[in-house]
This record gives structure tokens, C-alpha cells and sequence, in this order.
């Protein structure tokens, strides 16, 4: 490819400064809280269905029982 010109040293700089700011933008957002889990089930349906009523219900327990297992301080309340 840098014998036929199709790759130079400019584009190696573009791609390295590419990749610092991409890498800097995932920093930050991981620094973020996460959402609450329980907007996995409220933003697809208008009406909620009873299957992802219980299954909202399920997780609310799973959590409630083993929430010393997840990282819970990291999502939004």
C-alpha cells in the first residue's frame, strides 16, 4: 500500500490520533453512571407486556437476593 501511495505517514497519524480520541471518548463514558436496570424493560414498548412485566420482577428479586455480586453502585439509582 506506501509503494503504490495508497498509505503514508499522514495517514498513520490520523489513524493514531483517531484511535487516542476514540480510546478517550470510551474513558469518559465508562466514568459515567450507567442507567438504572430497570430501563432495559421500560423503552420498547408502550404498554409493557405481562412477560416483561415478570421478567422486570424476576431481576428485581435476582438483585434484591445477589446484588453484593454486581457492581449496582455504578448504575444510576
Amino acid at each position: 500500500l506506501g509503494h503504490r501511495g495508497w498509505w503514508d505517514e499522514q495517514e498513520r497519524e490520523w489513524r493514531k490520533s483517531s484511535r487516542k480520541m476514540v480510546l478517550e471518548a470510551f474513558e469518559q463514558a465508562e466514568r459515567e453512571p450507567k442507567p438504572p436496570p430497570r430501563l432495559l424493560f421500560s423503552d420498547v414498548y408502550l404498554e409493557m407486556p405481562p412477560r416483561l412485566r415478570r421478567q422486570r420482577q424476576e431481576l428485581q428479586r435476582h438483585l434484591e437476593t445477589y446484588g453484593e455480586h454486581y457492581p449496582l453502585q455504578h448504575f444510576q439509582k
